[in-house]
């Protein structure tokens, strides 16, 4: 019996991926891995700029003080 695996990935982890993989094709090789390294590291630091500005629905209405537990008992 064959066992099929299966990566289950976020919508942000395949666009991480898409993304690192649209930015390789227009290099073709690299000199070296620091190079590889240095095109990681500003994929990952434009992503995270652009997530970090998003904002997300309805979270602008919820107090996370109501959230957490009272300690106090």
């Amino acid at each position: 019996m064959a066992f099929c695996r299966y990566l289950y990935t976020t919508n942000q982890l395949e666009r991480l991926a898409e993304e690192v993989k649209r930015r390789t094709k227009v290099v073709g090789a690299f000199c070296s891995q620091a190079a590889v390294e240095k095109l990681l590291y500003l994929v990952l630091r434009q992503l995270h700029e652009a997530w970090r500005a998003r904002r997300l629905r309805g979270f602008a209405e919820i107090h996370m003080e109501s959230y957490h537990a009272d300690w106090t008992h």
